[in-house]
């Protein structure tokens, strides 16, 4: 499995980080989660075709998450790109709703034949050929999310955005790598949102082999953030846009 964080930023997209996106590779299938502002921009700078991605999973419907939606859809239209296969949009509750009320109207106004657009809910599981992938529902909109990919016993789990949660610790068990939102630091508690104290505490309890802090509002230096939440779990790191982890 291999993860590329493409987008450790919030709604304020600076050049140093976009929004929230992440590009998995499993096997033979690439897969976006969450597809924010500046989610092509990284992708070409990694060399990464916008024709290969199968699969794209979302977190939950803010805007910050899912705005360059509507711009992946637009470019891999264009016909001299030469897509054939079929694009699965996957996310929670509403998301059917969502494609067929805000986006197909949109990206889609006329018949279009080139290559569907398939779009499924998940509730709980989901098995593909070369891996599983698993959601917990998250403290923070309705439908929001947490996403954990599992391939040949290595767990990789993403918490979207989200508050505090003792069922969110279970969820992540063990995992080898394990991304938790950290929008602000310990000063600055907002409901719906993690701060470090709390990132530490979820995994000093769910016991990951590694903790990557992302999805940081510019409200104080990352820095800080990073030194609060390893007083209580020492492994933590700082995502960076375009890091490369292979698990």
């Amino acid at each position: 499995m291999q993860l590329k964080i493409l987008g450790t930023g919030t709604s304020q997209v600076s050049n140093k980080r976009i929004s929230a996106s992440n590009y998995i590779k499993i096997g033979d299938k690439q897969l976006l989660l969450d597809c924010g502002c500046g989610t092509l921009l990284r992708l070409n700078e990694a060399k990464i075709s916008l024709n290969d991605i199968d699969i794209i999973f979302i977190s939950h419907f803010h805007i910050d998450h899912i705005s360059d939606i509507y711009s992946f859809l637009w470019a891999i239209k264009f016909r001299p790109l030469g897509r054939k296969k079929d694009l699965f949009i996957i996310g929670p509750k509403g998301t059917n709703i969502f494609y067929n009320t805000y986006i197909k109207p949109i990206v889609f106004p006329k018949p279009f034949e080139q290559f569907n657009i398939i779009t499924q809910e998940i509730e709980d599981k989901m098995i593909f050929d070369e891996f599983e992938v698993e959601v917990y529902k998250t403290l923070h909109t309705e439908e929001s999310l947490a996403y954990k990919f599992i391939e040949n016993r290595k767990i990789l789990v993403i918490s979207g955005d989200t508050d505090f949660d003792e069922g969110l610790i279970k969820f992540s068990k063990d995992a080898d790598i394990l991304i938790l939102e950290c929008s602000h630091a310990n000063n600055i508690k907002i409901k719906g949102h993690l701060i470090p104290k709390e990132c530490g505490e979820i995994a000093k309890k769910a016991n990951p082999k590694k903790l990557i802090l992302t999805h940081f509002y510019p409200t104080s230096p990352e820095r800080i953030r990073l030194k609060e939440t390893q007083k209580i779990f020492k492994n933590t790191t700082l995502a960076e846009d375009l890091m490369n982890i292979q698990l």
